[in-house]
């Protein structure tokens, strides 16, 4: 009875209507603010430029001229003390010298009219703008008349029980989305064109990526073509075909004009077509996925609809629901970077010569002595140079400074002398462990052996022995088409100093891809070949290769030193780690490997005019 007596309390005090009832419940501010920001566009502000997150200065949107030469500001607020909001948002863009015209005020609290009164004239009489106040209520009744559609596009806001869902979507009346429908069978194309239309800024809904456990699939995609749906696109196929309930779906949605768009696969000539949608134009997929997309674009653009999202947002969305929501475990975890700890001398040896180098001889200087040059005439080297190699002045002592207490030596800043030093003694570790340098590309890399591919032993983070090839063959194209290539791995140093005053150097692996004959290629062709040998290459493929390429160079067990004694650079081998609280869910992330390669191949192509037929790597 008591447990029943206080359900009724929670009842009765409950707002009856269930838009003030999650209005007045919002967690999520920033879904607040585009609420509102779509509200007050389609409530007489069509030029509303939403602003939002930090430093907007008081103003969560900006008008800075409408039609009337208005400039008008926006400030939304879902505080009970909406006073002192108004108030000190108010003040903010006084102080900022904004100057608007009007200033617009949402709030999510039930204002009285004596409310609204004391609001209008303080805005009035202390800034001598015009307020244009939106409480609770006044959005209210923008949301169950004119601007009814919103409540679908916010469910974080609008949430079940008070708003069912049907396929993880609202279905409350709002006709904004594409409603991809197909079978089983043809999974991998409908999610490929639900996810590009995504990222085109659409908002998709489709049948093979919706939450439907529990549901009937058949009745909640029915719902959808009701009052979700502005366009179906059913995946036409010899299998989709011969699903009865697919085909009914199909000749209940061509039934409405010019809301059909029906996407054609592979289809076998004995299957038949229902005459509703055989009359009607399809995009087709069959030879190609891509030339399907344009037309699909092309068939929405001749309609007059146009993307609801902004690209950002529509590529979040888009990359976002390849992942599960939920990919981590509370299991701590070792996390591994590509930094290696880096010990350096204290000093450093100057050497003054008789005359200056020649360029060929600085080539061969540079891969037995790691040296900087200071002037035409001077050196600076952590250790002395190889016997006889150098015309040094001779002199009774080796001139030396301690770097850390000098900040310019003959006009260049120590620290950049420091870093070149350390590069160059690393660079001259990999001459002595056989690596050759690359003109064009600028890099030493691993050539292949005479034996055949380098393939180098390791002993991985966890302890065990392993082999991982650091030289190779892959092949572009295929068939008539087939261009076989090389690569071949090249560690990239790049010294710093962190926070704490420790030396520590960053070591990136560049994959170098040759003809046969040993030519580079060039431009584009470049990232093509690489994208080709790296796209299988996650974060334990290429932990395995940072680690085949550091510990090739290795001097001794775990070190990599150049130099004796106290004037020796020497780099760890084992990377720097961290012990994460939390580690990631393997099985959640173990069938992401197609879907990385897909949102590396859209990445890809943003910054590749060409059409390109392999898929890019991700982590490069």
């Amino acid at each position: 009875m008591i447990q029943l007596e206080i359900a009724c309390r929670i009842i009765t005090n409950m707002s009856a209507d269930p838009i003030l009832y999650c209005l007045e419940r919002i967690s999520d501010y920033r879904e607040f603010e585009r609420l509102c920001s779509a509200l007050l566009a389609g409530a007489g502000y069509p030029g509303i430029d939403p602003l939002g997150g930090t430093g907007d200065e008081g103003r969560d949107a900006i008008i800075r001229s409408d039609t009337e030469g208005r400039k008008i500001g926006f400030a939304y607020t879902v505080r009970s003390d909406w006073r002192v909001k108004l108030g000190s948002d108010s003040k903010r863009v006084h102080e900022k010298g904004h100057g608007p015209d009007v200033f617009v005020f949402v709030c999510t609290e039930a204002l009285s009219a004596s409310e609204k009164d004391f609001a209008h004239k303080f805005v009035a009489e202390k800034y001598g703008w015009t307020l244009d106040l939106f409480d609770l209520e006044r959005l209210r009744v923008q949301l169950v008349g004119p601007q009814r559609h919103l409540i679908a596009q916010h469910p974080s806001i609008f949430t079940p029980p008070f708003f069912p869902q049907k396929g993880g979507q609202s279905i409350a009346e709002s006709r904004d989305s594409l409603l991809i429908d197909h079978v089983p069978a043809d999974h991998a194309v409908a999610t490929w064109l639900a996810r590009r239309l995504s990222l085109e800024g659409f908002r998709t809904w489709c049948y093979g990526t919706a939450p439907l456990a529990g549901e009937n699939a058949d009745e909640t995609v029915r719902q959808l073509l009701e009052v979700r749906a502005i366009q179906y696109l059913p995946l036409i196929s010899t299998t989709s075909l011969s699903d009865g309930v697919f085909v009914e779906r199909c000749a209940i949605a061509a039934t409405r004009s010019d809301f059909v768009l029906p996407c054609r696969a592979i289809v076998a000539p004995e299957a038949r077509t229902p005459s509703r949608i055989a009359d009607l134009a399809p995009a087709d997929f069959k030879n190609s996925w891509n030339i399907g997309l344009e037309q699909v674009l092309a068939r929405l653009s001749a309609l007059g609809i146009r993307p609801s999202l902004d690209p950002k947002r529509g590529r979040q969305i888009a990359l976002r629901d390849y992942l599960p929501t939920r990919v981590t475990v509370a299991k701590p975890e070792p996390v591994y970077a590509n930094v290696f700890s880096l010990q350096l001398p204290q000093s450093i040896l100057v050497f003054d010569l008789r005359r200056s180098l020649k360029e060929e001889e600085k080539t061969e200087l540079r891969k037995q002595w790691a040296f900087v040059e200071l002037t035409a005439t001077r050196l600076a080297a952590f250790s002395p140079p190889p016997d006889l190699a150098v015309p040094t002045v001779s002199a009774p002592r080796i001139p030396e400074f301690l770097w850390e207490h000098v900040s310019h030596s003959d006009g260049k800043k120590t620290f950049d002398i420091v870093k070149e030093l350390a590069w160059r003694s690393l660079e001259v570790v990999c001459v002595q462990k056989g690596l050759k340098f690359c003109n064009d590309r600028r890099v030493l890399y691993f050539p292949e052996r005479e034996s055949g591919e380098w393939n180098q032993p390791i002993q991985h983070v966890d302890g065990r022995s392993t082999t991982v090839q650091l030289t190779g063959e892959r092949t572009k194209g295929w068939g008539d088409r087939a261009s076989p290539f090389l690569y071949q791995l090249a560690p990239r140093f790049r010294p710093e100093r962190d926070a704490n005053g420790k030396w520590n150097v960053v070591v990136r692996v560049y994959v170098r891809v040759t003809t046969h004959e040993g030519a580079v290629f060039e431009g584009k062709e470049i990232g093509r070949r690489r994208k080709i040998v790296t796209k299988n290459w996650w974060n334990k493929e290429w932990l395995a290769r940072l680690l085949g390429v550091v510990q090739a160079l290795e001097t001794s067990q775990g070190r990599i030193e150049i130099g004796e004694g106290k004037r020796a650079v020497v780099m760890q081998t084992k990377p720097l780690s961290w012990e994460c609280p939390v580690g990631l869910d393997v099985m959640a992330l173990s069938g992401l490997t197609d879907i990385g390669e897909e949102i590396a191949q859209y990445r890809a192509r943003e910054s590749d005019d060409d059409e390109d037929d392999e898929p890019a790597s991700v982590l490069e």
